[in-house]
């Protein structure tokens, strides 16, 4: 698996985290981006060993002044000295910058309009993925046509210097006007209805904006909003400069494949980004906020949003469903496209009813159980998994045999010691006969299957020593064994939302035990074959994805890109 790495968006060299020279957290000692605590970069979740990585409290970055109209996601501090001169225009004043750009309010000259002109902010020094990628952003913006969207007018050069002006929106960005405060909720509505129709748009020109956010949407003097700041758009039909497993967006308002440094993000990430955007709109903070990037990406990964309405009850149901959809954590789970969004929205708008509230609680558990995490890392344990099946069911037949004729204890010892050796010799062989776990994740994994099988060893011995070792008596020990699986699974939902269904599975399986226990080991062992099946093409299914996902034409539509 390609493990998603630290890198800079600007000229994607490999980075470490290193004390910014302003106090403002990362920075890139290639090119000198500042990277803030909340900024456009993150890193994985994941290392190469499975372990979280470390990434030290930053200081906030509330005394840097942030940029009043492009939305710039890295703030650093304005420049106080003269100018530049770019002929054709005035330039008056600085609006903000950010690792890559520097945005300056001019006036050409030749049109006497007032503008925003965007200058790499290195210069002559800049590298060729910093030119690369200034110039892609102009290439998104110019093929984007729509009165939602902050329009491009020319792209030029000035002794070496690329720079191109954009439209001036003197309202500021979205971010300003919130400062912590939610909004109605109709005008909460009416404005990410009028930005999901500006994303529609530019979906169906192959252009996904990838780090939606309130500093990214500005607002003209009329209070109309404008999506600016395509930075890290990514064009469906072309192969993209972002390196495979990067993570950049912002974490609060990125999607959990985003996060997670999947190698494809399409629309469904702006759907999400659109969803986190109304959740601040409504109750003045975004779904998920940490105290560092890494704890942000934490909870996007691992915790569901609070519901809005817990937050403030006086958010109309029906729009709270919108937002939560918005949020899935599966992008299947999202509305398909950013058109029906609008539609929604607009429902809500006109007091009709909205198609995500007829989910109802069903379809939302459906859609909590069926989050999967790490499936790519534990993929290739699928043809482990079905080898298995055998090694669980069959010394269970042998158990029923016994236990119906009555024959002795040893013989009954056959089993269970067989299943331990079979075990072993297809868990070794598997592995390459590397016993120790791999990473965190398989640490834990683990830990929740040795404490089982420690636990199940335990009870039946000491059950053994309180009751006998009469050979019947072992059909009386498979209620608790099922309990006892159970409760494994329930250990392992974080993994695998399905695995609680699993372990209620197991649960149920004790009372139909106690109908006839003479059929309880088969019972438990049929249980146990059909778990490992369903499990096993999963994760088989999971890696066929993953492997032929590269091999999709990037340009192919409804494909995550």
């Amino acid at each position: 698996m390609s493990v998603p790495q630290l890198v800079c968006p600007h000229c994607q060299a490999a980075i470490g985290t290193n004390a910014a020279p302003n106090g403002s957290g990362d920075f890139c000692r290639q090119c000198g981006a500042v990277f803030p605590q909340d900024g456009l970069l993150t890193q994985s979740l994941l290392e190469g060993n499975g372990t979280l990585p470390t990434i030290p409290p930053q200081p906030t970055t509330d005394h840097l002044e942030q940029p009043a109209t492009l939305g710039l996601p890295i703030p650093v501090p304005l420049r106080t000295g003269p100018l530049p001169s770019v002929p054709g225009y005035e330039l008056l004043a600085e609006l903000g910058r950010g690792g890559m750009g520097v945005v300056y309010k001019a006036r050409h000259i030749g049109l006497k309009r007032v503008v925003a002109l965007k200058m790499i902010l290195s210069g002559a020094h800049a590298g060729p993925s910093e030119l690369t990628r200034f110039k892609s952003e102009a290439e998104a913006v110019a093929r984007l046509q729509h009165p939602n969207i902050v329009q491009i007018y020319e792209v030029g050069e000035h002794e070496g210097k690329p720079f191109f002006s954009l439209e001036y929106c003197p309202g500021g960005s979205l971010d300003r006007k919130l400062t912590g405060n939610p909004l109605p909720p109709n005008e909460a509505a009416m404005l990410v209805e009028t930005v999901a129709r500006a994303m529609h748009a530019a979906h169906a020109a192959h252009v996904v904006h990838r780090d939606l956010k309130p500093a990214n949407v500005l607002l003209t003097a009329e209070n109309a909003p404008k999506i600016t700041d395509f930075g890290l758009a990514k064009k469906l039909d072309e192969e993209g400069a972002t390196s495979t497993g990067a993570v950049m967006g912002t974490p609060s308002y990125m999607a959990p494949e985003q996060a997670g440094g999947a190698k494809r993000v399409g629309p469904a990430a702006d759907v999400y980004a659109m969803g986190a955007i109304l959740y601040e709109l409504l109750v003045g903070r975004p779904p998920f906020r940490g105290s560092t990037p890494t704890d942000t990406i934490i909870l996007l990964l691992t915790e569901e949003p609070r519901p809005p309405r817990e937050v403030c009850a006086a958010i109309p149901r029906d729009l709270e469903a919108i937002c939560l959809k918005c949020l899935d954590k599966d992008p299947t789970g999202r509305y398909p496209t950013a058109a029906e969004l609008v539609e929604d929205l607009t429902r809500f708008l006109a007091g009709e009813p909205v198609a995500a509230s007829r989910s109802g609680w069903m379809s939302r558990l459906a859609s909590s159980l069926e989050r999967v995490q790490l499936h790519e890392r534990f993929a290739t344990h699928g043809t482990l998994l079905l080898a298995l099946i055998p090694v669980m069911f069959l010394p269970e037949v042998w158990v029923t045999i016994v236990t119906w004729n009555d024959w002795p204890g040893p013989l009954l010892a056959l089993g269970p010691w067989g299943r331990v050796v079979a075990f072993l010799a297809l868990f070794g062989y598997h592995r390459g006969w590397r016993w120790r776990p791999q990473g965190a994740a398989e640490r834990q994994l683990w830990m929740v299957w040795a404490g089982y099988l420690l636990a199940c060893f335990v009870y039946g011995f000491s059950s053994r020593l309180a009751l006998g070792f009469a050979t019947r008596l072992e059909l009386k020990f498979y209620q608790a064994l099922a309990c006892l699986t159970a409760v494994a699974f329930f250990g392992l939902v974080s993994f695998w939302g399905y695995c609680a269904v699993i372990g209620a599975a197991f649960l149920a399986l004790s009372f139909v035990m106690a109908l006839d226990l003479r059929w309880a080991p088969l019972e438990f062992g049929a249980v146990w074959a059909a778990v490992l099946l369903l499990m096993g093409l999963r994760l088989r299914k999971l890696g066929k994805i993953g492997s032929e996902e590269p091999h999709k034409h990037p340009g192919q539509a409804g494909s995550p890109t």
